[in-house]
């Protein structure tokens, strides 16, 4: 496979602020980047302060950068942060490494804006939804396309995952990504704690595509190591 080849000498590390993402984006490693060593870090407290303060601060890029520089110590060839309200922090953190940091919505956010004028962006946390909202309106402009954005956000399913009521967390999502799709040429899901709630049928069912970052994101990172080859 692309990239299998250098699995043996390179090293990813998966930076997460919700612990359960380590076991699904670790068997998506398996699956698309078998043989590649791979290790996690983990900050749920981070993900307790977005949700508290409802915005990115300088405090909690800190934060990612000091993760980040632990990982590259640590062995790390390649980052990944599957945080996508933390996006901007890998902005700040970039610079200050030695290797690639990368954001798990770049790909999925670059192949909306690619395909559609109408983009719908939906989340479980308000600093997600404007990251993300955010993150769409600055690739369109570096590709000089017009692109309108219709958000939708539903903290209530945050907080029943947090509670341990996942199954109404699901529907929750369920339910909200069916109004957007009305009204949009494509669909964002910006967490992936939130792509997890989605089931085959329910993607079937939509009026509009959506696009989830976990496995656009490891995709790429296949092709970075495929053209380190």
């Amino acid at each position: 496979m692309a990239g299998e080849g250098r699995a043996q000498d390179k090293t990813l590390a998966m930076i997460h602020t919700v612990a359960g993402l380590a076991g699904s984006f670790g068997a998506l490693a398996r699956e698309m980047l078998p043989g590649l060593p791979v290790f996690h870090l983990v900050d749920e407290g981070l993900l307790g302060r977005i949700i508290r303060e409802g915005q990115v601060t300088a405090a909690m890029c800190r934060r990612i950068v000091e993760l980040a520089a632990n990982a590259e110590q640590d062995g790390a060839d390649v980052i990944l942060l599957t945080c996508s309200a933390m996006s901007p922090a890998v902005d700040v953190a970039a610079p200050l490494l030695n290797i690639p940091i990368f954001k798990v919505d770049q790909p999925m956010v670059h192949q909306a804006v690619a395909q559609a004028r109408r983009i719908g962006v939906f989340a479980t946390v308000p600093a997600t939804l404007q990251s993300v909202s955010d993150l769409v309106r600055r690739e369109a402009a570096e590709m000089g396309r017009e692109v309108a954005v219709i958000t939708s956000l539903r903290a209530e399913a945050m907080a029943a995952a947090r509670a341990g009521r996942r199954e109404e967390h699901d529907a929750l999502v369920r339910e909200a990504l069916l109004s957007l799709a009305r009204q949009v040429d494509v669909v964002l899901v910006a967490q992936a704690s939130a792509a997890e709630a989605l089931r085959p049928e329910d993607v079937a069912g939509l009026p509009a595509p959506v696009l989830t970052s976990p496995r656009l994101a490891l995709a790429r990172l296949r092709d970075w190591l495929s053209a380190e080859d």
